[in-house]
């Protein structure tokens, strides 16, 4: 056997295995069987949905593709996830060493990406094999497994690339100008497209209008030959024959063929850019888990804290401030590049085009303001998702449980609440200039009221159960700055959000239905009915949240700092 694929497939197993033992403690026994029902309720159990047949079609194909560049995007245009170079230490210190190629090295990196894409590719097979479709789940599973590898392998050279063009400067640059040009090319044609057809978006009445004018104007050219090497990658996993499936392979696998070429022949200094990915990754989690002295903590050179904390209050604040500045540092701005264009192209198809200015920025708000809703608690981690790495020190603050698992679940609360309060506001103030009104003045503003009370309250149940969850089981969590980003993570993501958000469901089923009864009782109708509505089930929904972070924070005492 291969000595890497030995090594990966040994380390895959050895840590699936001590997972597992920690099920010998009832609290991961009952964690592993509520996990297993609900993977098989989302992905095994047979249903009558007809998810394939919405999804895996042509203009859905298209709009993939469209979505796929919009991902990558945001790691050409703000930095790849220099994780994706980053070996352990151990890896660093066996393998670099030793007398292997960069090549070598390269290709252990990709077996270990392996595992992430296989499990990917896995989820999706299972939510796609729903609904009448005639492609055999084996031809669909490798499909998918190419389609994830090349976007893998896109997200390894990208970060390659940045690396010599950090390391070289411009002589770095002009060695992967052929890289950088491609991806510009890209980007260029499909803005040309836009604009060029922009009249046959604006014509749209509705949503599917344009969403089906948007799959038009995508097909045309120039748009269409900038897409074509993803619309290439993307074709054999949409395919509803085994014909079908058989032509698209072929280019399917070239592009994947030259994406390896790429990155094994990548100019760069592999070692180098791997050695310094690896050590910011180690350094990260030393400093997370408080190794290092109170003398050496220093600010970073060339920044400044715009958040003062004064001298004397409760300590909860003193918390609150530290994951506040650590929010500041460690989210990339690349995470919102996605939900964003998705905000604005709902936004487009909203409002004709953007030919009702208004409408497309009300539109836009209210969608980014959801999408963080739901996705924004993934997005940042400045809570104890992070510091649940620096256990011991955490538990030496003279500040009780309860007190520092609030502070840390406001840590990230208050800031997404506050993003999307002002996202609201600005849906508000658009919303008085659109042509068309879809909600009575009365119902906006009462949405507007209870916005601050809703906003706290949802973003402060999600972030305490994800806390919760960091808490009561470390071992089985991602602790530490780091998010998953890359595309091989999407299945992944996508169950881990949607339990959040069925956990979230429940948690509000009480409070809406003393909400509804106190509104019945109190007989109020109109916009003050649906702001009594939302303040009410928003107050319910924070004594829920606190008597759950109060029951966290009795773990968080229980807790040992080698269970992390």
């Amino acid at each position: 056997m291969n000595a890497f694929l030995y090594l990966a497939l040994t380390s895959a197993r050895n840590r699936i295995w001590v997972q597992l033992r920690r099920a010998r403690s009832p609290r991961y026994a009952v964690a592993l069987v509520a996990a297993f029902v609900y993977v098989w309720w989302f992905l095994i159990r047979p249903s009558q949905s007809e998810v394939g047949e919405i999804f895996l079609t042509r203009p859905a194909e298209t709009i993939v593709a469209l979505l796929i560049v919009i991902m990558l995007s945001s790691a050409w245009l703000f930095g790849s996830d220099k994780l994706a170079l980053a070996f352990t230490p151990a890896e660093v210190s066996l393998l670099f060493p030793a007398p292997l190629s960069r090549r070598a090295l390269t290709g252990y990196k990709l077996y270990r990406a392996q595992v992430a894409v296989l499990i990917n590719a896995l989820v999706w097979v299972f939510l796609l094999r729903r609904g009448n479709v005639a492609l055999p789940a084996a031809a669909r599973a490798l499909a998918l497994w190419v389609m994830f590898s090349t976007l893998n392998l896109h997200r390894l050279g990208a970060a390659l690339v940045q690396s010599a063009w950090r390391e070289h400067g411009r002589s770095g640059a002009r060695r992967n100008a052929w890289s950088i040009l491609f991806f510009a090319v890209v980007a260029l044609m499909l803005l040309a497209g836009l604009v060029l057809h922009r009249e046959r978006l604006m014509a749209a009445n509705d949503a599917g209008e344009f969403f089906l004018a948007l799959t038009d104007v995508l097909r045309r050219a120039p748009a269409s030959y900038g897409l074509l090497p993803f619309t290439l990658v993307v074709a054999p996993s949409f395919a509803l024959s085994v014909s079908e499936w058989l032509r698209a392979m072929p280019l399917a696998l070239g592009v994947m063929a030259l994406h390896l070429w790429w990155v094994l022949r990548t100019d760069v200094a592999f070692e180098d850019a791997a050695i310094e990915a690896s050590a910011a990754r180690a350094k990260r989690r030393e400093q997370s888990r408080g190794r290092r002295g109170l003398g050496e903590i220093t600010a970073p050179k060339g920044t400044s804290t715009s958040l003062r904390l004064r001298p004397t209050g409760h300590p909860g604040w003193a918390i609150v401030w530290k994951n506040l500045i650590c929010l500041r540092r460690t989210s990339p701005l690349r995470l919102l590049v996605a939900p964003l264009a998705l905000s604005l192209v709902v936004g487009a198809a909203t409002s004709g085009g953007g030919s009702d200015p208004a409408t497309f920025v009300a539109a836009a708000a209210l969608t980014f303001g959801v999408m963080l809703l739901v996705f924004g608690g993934r997005m940042i981690r400045n809570d104890l998702r992070h510091d649940m790495l620096n256990l011991p020190l955490l538990k030496s603050l003279p500040v009780s449980a309860s007190d520092l698992v609030l502070a840390e679940v406001a840590s990230s609360t208050l800031p997404m609440a506050a993003l999307q309060l002002a996202l609201v506001i600005v849906a508000f103030v658009a919303s008085l200039g659109m042509e068309r009104q879809p909600l009575p003045l009365d119902v906006r503003v009462a949405i507007l009221v209870g916005a601050p009370f809703a906003a706290i309250a949802l973003n402060g149940a999600q972030l305490a159960i994800q806390n919760g969850l960091a808490v009561l089981f470390p071992a089985w969590m991602r602790l530490g700055s780091a998010v998953s980003t890359g595309v091989e993570a999407l299945g992944q993501n996508l169950i881990a959000t949607m339990a959040n958000v069925l956990s979230l469901a429940v948690a509000l089923v009480l409070p809406l239905i003393i909400a509804f009864v106190g509104v019945r009782f109190l007989h109020l109708s109109g916009g003050v009915a649906i702001a009594a509505t939302i303040i009410v089930t928003a107050i319910v929904l924070a004594v829920e949240t606190i008597g759950a972070v109060r029951f966290v924070a009795k773990a968080f005492s229980r807790a040992e700092p080698a269970a992390v």
